[in-house]
């Protein structure tokens, strides 16, 4: 492997590791009657105002990109983020979380079949093999209560997986030579504004919000929004769409451990197992040559 696609390999590994706390953030929110809509929300709001602050002191020359690439960041946070985000929470409301998350992270599986039939990047025997041995990991590991109250659930669930599939094939295809954090900002500012008209919080509450409430927006915007989104569409610049999906599955590897350790979520020795050959998958995966 060579040193720019290995760079790739752990950007996109950390960019995984920090939607893997999305969770933890989300049951802080609710635990603290933080609303789905108020949350999704806030969060892309803070994060794009915090990167504008950010360039506006420090790296001006990162708001200014050719309009082209400023309408395609846009569209890809209203058609990418705010669905794919939007679709995940209300399939968990109505589906177990780990039926959700199933669903959800069957989203390498679409880019694998999107880029090898419509970008015509070939996946190798062994790198088909790697992402089947990634999924049973990841069946393994999520096994539990698959609870369906609505069988719409289920679509919502594949409709967020197949919205995150088109938005990752969509950006390592238009998105190559775009400064990271300037694609961030305005795919994050895209996503707040389709969020805001969407969900439509309520503005004149935040006044009343506790710190807790407003650590848990800052957490979310900052860990689990400006630093993975980054950090993937970066490593996804060095490498094939297909690989960084792949890769990206180390989120609820990470996601089940900070359960474990955060709230004493138990883990069973098959879910042990199952996280453990999701990091085989992935390492196999990782050294797949490209």
């Amino acid at each position: 492997m060579n040193s720019v696609r290995k760079i790739g390999t752990l950007q996109v590994l950390l960019a995984g590791a920090c939607f893997g706390f999305l969770g933890i953030f989300g049951k802080w929110a609710a635990q603290n009657q933080l609303s789905t809509g108020e949350l999704l929300s806030y969060r892309f709001i803070l994060a794009s105002t915090l990167l504008f602050l950010y360039f506006l002191f420090f790296q001006r020359s990162f708001l200014f990109l050719p309009k082209r690439q400023i309408l395609q960041s846009l569209m890809l946070g209203v058609f990418g983020y705010a669905v794919f985000s939007t679709l995940y929470f209300q399939s968990i409301e109505v589906l177990s979380v780990a039926l959700a998350a199933m669903l959800l992270f069957t989203f390498p599986l679409f880019v694998s079949l999107g880029a090898h039939f419509f970008l015509k990047h070939h996946l190798s025997h062994r790198q088909w093999g790697t992402l089947a041995l990634t999924f049973l990991g990841l069946v393994i590991l999520l096994w539990g209560n698959l609870e369906v109250k609505r069988i719409s659930g289920v679509l919502w669930g594949l409709g967020a997986a197949m919205s995150y599939a088109i938005y990752v094939l969509v950006s390592g295809q238009i998105q190559k030579n775009i400064v990271p954090l300037s694609s961030s900002f305005y795919v994050t500012l895209g996503a707040a504004i389709a969020l805001m008209v969407f969900h439509q919080p309520s503005i004149s509450k935040l006044l009343d919000f506790t710190l807790a409430q407003i650590g848990i927006i800052v957490g979310i915007a900052i860990f689990c929004s400006i630093l993975p989104m980054s950090l993937f569409l970066a490593g996804l610049q060095k490498m094939k769409s297909s690989e960084a999906s792949v890769l990206v599955t180390i989120e609820p590897v990470v996601a089940a451990l900070a359960g474990y350790f955060i709230f004493g979520e138990s883990m069973t020795p098959l879910q042990f197992i199952g996280g453990s050959t999701v990091l085989t998958g992935l390492y196999l995966h990782s050294q797949s040559p490209s």
